[in-house]
């Protein structure tokens, strides 16, 4: 009869891989969408971990799961608190390049007039900006073409090649890490929402001038209408310069 003998060092292995694992899929993007089944999120990391658990046994550091286990269950409670910690990490470095193109949505919607305009999001059952959803389809498409699902399949396999189960990996240089990627947030945020911004500034400094030249056109009826066509033409135009930024 055919029996699989799991020892306790495999068993514990392979729930901080799970852990892990599962913490950057739950975190990143496309992965974390609400719109997927729940069993399909849970499989996918359960598979994953099986195959990194199998093929990457001399990396990700058995012998420092000897030592959780001869510490105890406070050993591995504190494991398993640093594994969702650094997946959540890893998930949410990449989740901020969609988080700034929906700030630059938002910046963009507040000048256009769409501000108070917002739709539903399947993905996350919240009111979200209409702008600000576009630019989210849009970085999901680009996500997709660049095949940015395979990345975090490869940063999750490296993580572990770098940093083993249960090494001690927050320090000085990944609390700067997380104020890099914030600062990156709004900085690239602005630099895509700058075009639509400077252009629909010249627009409203036009229209102040045609304002005191004709002071008996309603400017304030022609305005907005012209201020959502510049800023969806400046958008179309500037469209294709999101990837490279």
């Amino acid at each position: 009869m055919f029996r699989i003998n799991i020892d306790n060092i495999e068993l514990v292995t392979f729930l901080l891989v799970f852990f892990r694992t599962g913490a950057v899929l739950l975190t990143a993007p496309l992965f974390s969408r609400k719109n997927i089944p729940v069993p399909i999120r849970i499989l996918i990391p359960f598979m994953l971990s099986v195959i990194l658990t199998i093929s990457m046994r001399d990396l990700i550091g058995q012998n420092n799961v000897l030592i959780i286990l001869n510490q105890g269950t406070a050993g591995l409670a504190v494991a398993v608190f640093g594994e969702l910690l650094l997946g959540i990490s890893i998930g949410f470095t990449a989740q901020m390049t969609f988080m700034a193109l929906y700030v630059a949505g938002r910046l963009v919607g507040q000048e256009i007039g769409f501000g108070m305009a917002r739709i539903l999001d399947p993905s996350t059952q919240e009111n979200t900006e209409l702008i600000g959803q576009y630019n989210t389809i849009i970085a999901i498409l680009i996500f997709l073409v660049i095949r940015g699902h395979h990345y975090i399949i490869r940063a999750i396999a490296w993580s572990f090649s770098t940093i083993q189960l249960g090494q001690q990996w927050i320090n000085g240089n990944f609390i700067g890490h997380l104020n890099n990627v914030f600062a990156g947030i709004f900085s690239t945020g602005l630099r895509i929402a700058l075009p639509v911004m400077g252009t629909l500034f010249l627009a409203k400094i036009a229209m102040g001038i045609i304002a005191r030249t004709m002071p008996q056109m309603n400017v304030f009826i022609v305005g907005f209408p012209l201020q959502i066509a510049v800023g969806l033409i400046t958008m179309a135009i500037s469209l294709p310069f999101f990837v490279k930024i």
